[in-house]
């Protein structure tokens, strides 16, 4: 895959993503990284590492302000696309509410509920699902379990309401 932008200083997905090829858990700088220079092992990183790419790497219609160096945060998709996930640094565990970023994320939190789609902040292994008219926190959520949206009401009374199943 040819990538749109590039990391250039960015090592920012170093901490927040795990990599379970080298134990490395979410949250945690990878000791293989120095950070703002880049991946240490690079030659040899794990396939998971080469196979990665944040979404604002590799789509340019991405907004700039969600650059992960900026925003601080690494947006991942998961659920067979249908899940926009915001990974947070955890040493900027507020960094999504940053009022710029929020407003961005509120509108893509408008156009995923249109859609069916899902929009969720992660910080460490904390989800806090992101919804057009508010914000619920999910807490941890073990694999294997689902973040499921289920539709309360209708018309001007619908609802979103977001579960883990």
């Amino acid at each position: 895959m040819v990538m749109a932008r590039s990391c250039g200083t960015c090592t920012l997905c170093c901490k927040v993503m795990g990599i379970a090829a080298l134990e490395k858990p979410r949250g945690t700088w990878c000791s293989h990284c120095a950070p703002g220079k880049g991946c240490r092992i690079y030659e040899t990183r794990p396939q998971e590492c080469r196979d990665f790419a944040c979404l604002w790497l590799a789509d340019t219609q991405f907004p700039d302000e969600l650059g992960p160096e900026r925003s601080k945060l690494v947006f991942t998709v998961e659920a067979n696309g249908n899940r926009l996930v915001a990974n947070c640094d955890p040493g900027r565990p507020m960094a999504w509410r940053e009022p710029q970023t929020y407003r961005i994320l509120k509108d893509i939190a408008l156009r995923s509920a249109q859609l069916g789609r899902q929009l969720v902040v992660v910080v460490r292994d904390e989800y806090t699902a992101i919804l057009p008219d508010r914000d619920v926190p999910l807490g941890r959520i073990q694999p294997g379990r689902s973040i499921i949206y289920h539709e309360r009401g209708g018309g001007l009374l619908r609802r979103i309401e977001p579960m883990v199943e």
